[in-house]
């Protein structure tokens, strides 16, 4: 059983990094925040 947590787990973790990864280059390329965050579900603490 350990092993599917461990799974679920490490996607989170990726999913996670894998969407700062965009935001990065969004912001780094000038592109529009809002239409990353739309597309991948993001939610910010603070609204854009």
């Amino acid at each position: 059983m350990n092993k599917n947590t461990d799974k679920k787990t490490k996607s989170i973790f990726q999913r996670v990094l894998e969407d700062k990864r965009a935001i990065r280059c969004c912001i780094q390329k000038g592109e529009d925040v809002k239409t990353i965050a739309k597309e991948r579900g993001i939610k910010f603490a603070t609204p854009l």
